[in-house]
């Protein structure tokens, strides 16, 4: 019992971290993107390259950043950015263009990687704790401090920082922030930028764990859009992830893997018929 709850936890974690990219990109753009997990799974790739190589990890956490950045400025100008040039207006047609950059990120990792999983090293300690019953990876314990305190340090810089406001009002009104004089198009693209970032240097902590495997990015943007879907923000994705990893690690134990995508799928339906705005989301008030 005590090592399927860690399990749990640990996979929970891995999907918080996926859906802070998520929400990272959703707030200022208005897009869900879901070349997200993708990115994630290329940095793993990137990750197991430059330390089996044997580069050092500063050097390597440095590429892992700018090459992050440069596919998420690379999916928001690629399939974001035209369909707001556009004349016709194709509602959700976003869905599409970031499934498309996913799908070029994967078949690119195939080509050059194979299709056979990859360990990641991990550059941290090594000695498992034991205690209550649980065999703990080092790995495993600094994703799930990592996620819960990301979490809680995003929701606070945009609650709190002039750039977090601003994300905010474009969220919630995209033109009548371009009229306030906020520059929406920029806004946008920084974020993507950032969620790149962030997906590609979280791959040091995911690729240990899940491997580098062409498939991962698939797993990773299903969990990481239940995750977001329950948690509604930064804050409300972490005990959301946690309940979404804990929810498929006992149905894998007790009814088997092939249960897991519709236990979670369940948990997330129950979620949103009993509190449709996310687990910490506020009930919208309708004046009339």
């Amino acid at each position: 019992m005590a090592e399927t709850i860690w399990s749990g936890l640990t996979l929970g974690a891995i999907y918080v971290m996926v859906a802070l990219g998520f929400m990272l990109s959703l707030l200022p753009s208005g897009v869900f993107n879901f070349a997200q997990g993708a990115i994630v799974a290329f940095g793993t790739y990137l990750s197991y390259q430059w330390l089996h190589d044997g580069m050092g990890m500063v050097p390597a956490i440095l590429l892992n950043l700018v090459i992050g950045v440069g596919l998420g400025l690379f999916c928001e100008l690629a399939s974001i950015r035209p369909l707001r040039w556009g004349r016709v207006v194709v509602r959700h047609a976003e869905l599409v263009t970031t499934v498309g950059v996913s799908t070029l990120l994967i078949g690119i990792t195939t080509v050059v990687w194979g299709v056979n999983p990859l360990l990641v090293p991990f550059r941290g300690p090594t000695k498992v704790v034991h205690g209550l019953g649980v065999v703990a990876q080092p790995v495993a314990i600094i994703i799930l401090v990592a996620s819960i305190v990301l979490g809680v340090l995003l929701h606070l810089g945009f609650q709190r920082t002039r750039w977090g406001q601003a994300c905010l009002a474009v969220a919630e009104d995209r033109a009548a922030a371009g009229l306030r004089g906020i520059n929406v198009n920029l806004l946008s693209l920084f974020a993507f930028g950032a969620a790149g970032g962030l997906g590609t240097l979280s791959a040091f902590l995911i690729g240990p764990l899940t491997y580098a495997t062409p498939d991962v990015g698939t797993t990773l943007a299903l969990g990481g859009f239940v995750t977001l879907a329950m948690g509604g923000n930064f804050l409300g994705s972490v005990p959301g992830g946690l309940i979404v990893g804990l929810a498929s690690a006992f149905a894998t134990r007790y009814w088997g893997a092939s249960y897991a995508s519709l236990s979670v799928l369940g948990v997330l339906v129950l979620t949103l018929v009993a509190r449709p705005n996310g687990i910490s989301g506020r009930a919208g008030v309708r004046s009339v």
